[in-house]
């Protein structure tokens, strides 16, 4: 499975989707990136100016001087020149707030935006996708990637690049510095540096992959919790808490072991750091006071004052510092790095649905619809082979069969949710493939199998149904379906709460209002799939009453367990296996003592069963 898998060909991933969504901030980034060097660059200035207020002003063994300049424009005095010193550093401090605050500010902003843009930019991608890609991929992992995924990028986007910056420009700067200091002093204060960059290297190898699958496992707890919370009912009514439970604590367990494999890493790599930059330390505060109180050793020729050797100590701790944080930032680079391989995923997955280049706009369909030796399969699994049928503008059709013959799949590849593997699907002498999508489904009215309300108001499900419905639109498709009475005895009508799913409302209510729904745009086709499925005996009538207005002056298509749906039916067509093996009206078939009549007979039998229990 795509995401499941994490793969991208990407080969580098952050860097393709910053600079997917840097052109629009160019001016931002700019601002970002200059901030992000000055700051640094003037914060390292304060252990310069104290080996000179060190050397220069409290031990007076050199001659007062700035940034390499001696001039008469420096006070003489000794208080004069700290208070010359004390003005610099609040300067350098103020400064140095100043940009800092601003790179914060402009990397924030930066990161809000693209993180706001990626989000709906790759929700709007997974809309774009074709149903098969939503049967292999489980919806916690999507859910993931949409929530968990972005916001990782946002922390990368709001603080990684500034930091790579400030951090670089800290390291390059205090090199040099301690270079010009005493180059012969620097090459002992840089001794261990690498030692530290070769730790940074092993931890953060392993990190890389570590990251990866902690990204994998989110996904797996992720998709687990929301198959239950979606399905808690059944849960429930198996009494299966502990097992579920005990199957939650198992994924979460998996988490947690592959997070602790990255939380072990990094508390042994810092520890490991902090050894060597300890090392570092001990080693310069040896050797520089040896040097100060004996001379230079070995083949050093250069005299070491006091001021400098507090410079190279606060250096070294300022220098160790930003190599630590580099390895951290390369921590974080493989985390963002695994969530931006799955965003990139999805976004460069092939969108099954699409318009062919000729395609041509509908606003209207007369209903006259032709099957033509249609195959199709899952994958490997073949579903409906040689289909051949036509409905005339206007027919009302009956499908039905055994479960798993293929009925919904008819109505499904007429949605165009799936193309043919052979033949072709034509409405009004027009090859579905070569219609708009949107143009054609605007058109098709369809009541799901499994009916789905979006949490909101009543008034606002039925309104789903158009784009432009009005409240007169809304009511007269409820009193097509007879849910406008139903509706009216709650106490806020049209405005009621279905709650989440539609679960305030019972199964009936909830077919009867995907119905209306379905007839909001007063559409040319209408698809019908099990719309009596979950409705008693005396709905199931005023359901059966309505569609003899319904079905009036449309092609209807009724896939039906309940076969009363579809007795009055211009054509019932008899899946079988994928196969077409019976076609006509239902005395034809009747008449024809095949399939159709034996599973008519079982439906006689099952209503005369019931007669009783009902009076």
């Amino acid at each position: 499975m795509l995401l499941s898998s994490g793969i991208s060909n990407v080969k580098r991933p952050l860097l393709e989707l910053f600079s997917r969504y840097s052109r629009e901030h160019k001016w931002w980034i700019l601002f970002g990136v200059l901030t992000s060097l000055v700051a640094p660059i003037i914060g390292i200035l304060p252990p310069y100016i104290l080996q000179t207020a060190i050397d220069s002003v409290l031990l007076d063994n050199r001659p007062f001087a700035l940034f390499g300049l001696r001039s008469g424009l420096f006070p003489v005095g000794q208080a004069d020149q700290l208070y010359l010193l004390g003005g610099i550093l609040a300067i350098i401090g103020i400064v140095s707030a100043i940009l800092s605050w601003s790179a914060g500010w402009v990397w924030g902003r930066f990161s809000q935006e693209v993180q706001h843009k990626v989000r709906v930019d790759t929700y709007t991608k997974a809309q774009k996708l074709g149903m098969p890609f939503y049967e292999s991929e489980q919806t916690g992992q999507i859910m993931t990637v949409l929530n968990n995924d972005v916001r990782s990028l946002n922390n990368v986007l709001g603080k990684f690049i500034g930091q790579v910056v400030s951090t670089s420009a800290t390291i390059v700067g205090v090199t040099v510095l301690l270079f010009i200091l005493h180059w012969e002093f620097a090459l002992i204060s840089l001794f261990f540096v690498p030692a530290i960059v070769l730790v940074t290297r092993y931890f953060i190898r392993r990190l890389k992959v570590e990251h990866a699958a902690v990204k994998q496992r989110i996904g797996v707890v992720n998709s687990k919790i929301e198959n239950n919370l979606s399905g808690m009912h059944v849960i429930k009514s198996y009494t299966r808490e502990t097992q579920e439970r005990d199957r939650v604590a198992s994924v979460s367990r998996g988490l947690y072991d592959k997070f602790w494999n990255v939380i072990d890493l990094r508390i042994r790599f810092q520890p490991s750091l902090n050894v060597l930059n300890t090392a570092g330390f001990t080693l310069m505060l040896v050797l520089g006071g040896i040097w100060i109180v004996e001379g230079p050793p070995l083949l050093f020729s250069e005299p070491l004052s006091e001021g400098t050797l507090v410079a190279f100590l606060v250096y070294q701790q300022r220098l160790i510092q930003p190599i630590i944080q580099t390895g951290q930032l390369i921590d974080q680079y493989y985390g963002a790095r695994a969530s931006a391989v799955r965003v990139l995923s999805l976004h460069d997955h092939e969108a099954r649905e699409h318009n062919s280049e000729n395609a041509i706009t509908v606003d209207h369909f007369d209903g006259h619809i032709e099957f033509d030796d249609m195959s199709f399969g899952y994958r490997d699994n073949t579903v409906l082979t040689d289909v051949n049928f036509t409905a005339n503008a206007g027919d009302f059709i009956g499908i039905v069969g055994s479960t798993g013959s293929g009925k919904s799949t008819l109505l499904k590849l007429l949605l165009r949710f799936y193309e043919p593997d052979k033949g072709e699907i034509r409405v009004d002498d027009h090859n579905i493939k070569d219609i708009k999508i949107n143009d054609l489904r605007k058109r098709i009215g369809i009541v799901h199998q499994d009916t789905h309300l979006f949490s909101g108001t009543i008034g606002e499900n039925l309104g789903y149904g158009a784009a432009e419905a009005t409240e007169e639109d809304i009511k007269r498709a409820a009193r097509l379906a007879n849910a406008h009475d139903f509706i009216m005895e709650f106490p806020d009508g049209y405005e009621t709460n279905v709650g989440e799913g539609g679960a305030k409302l019972s199964g009936g209510q909830r077919q009867r209002i995907a119905l209306a729904r379905s007839l909001v745009s007063d559409p040319d086709i209408l698809l019908l799939d099990e719309a009596t499925s979950h409705v008693d005996n005396e709905t199931e009538r005023q359901i059966q009453d309505s569609l003899e207005t319904v079905v009036q002056d449309r092609t209807t298509f009724a896939v039906a367990h309940r076969l009363s749906t579809i007795r009055n039916a211009d054509q019932i067509v008899v899946l079988d296996d994928g196969e077409i093996i019976e076609q006509g009206t239902h005395q034809d078939l009747i008449n024809q003592n095949g399939k159709y009549a034996q599973l008519w007979s079982i439906h006689i039998g099952d209503n005369q069963r019931a007669e009783p229990v009902q009076q």
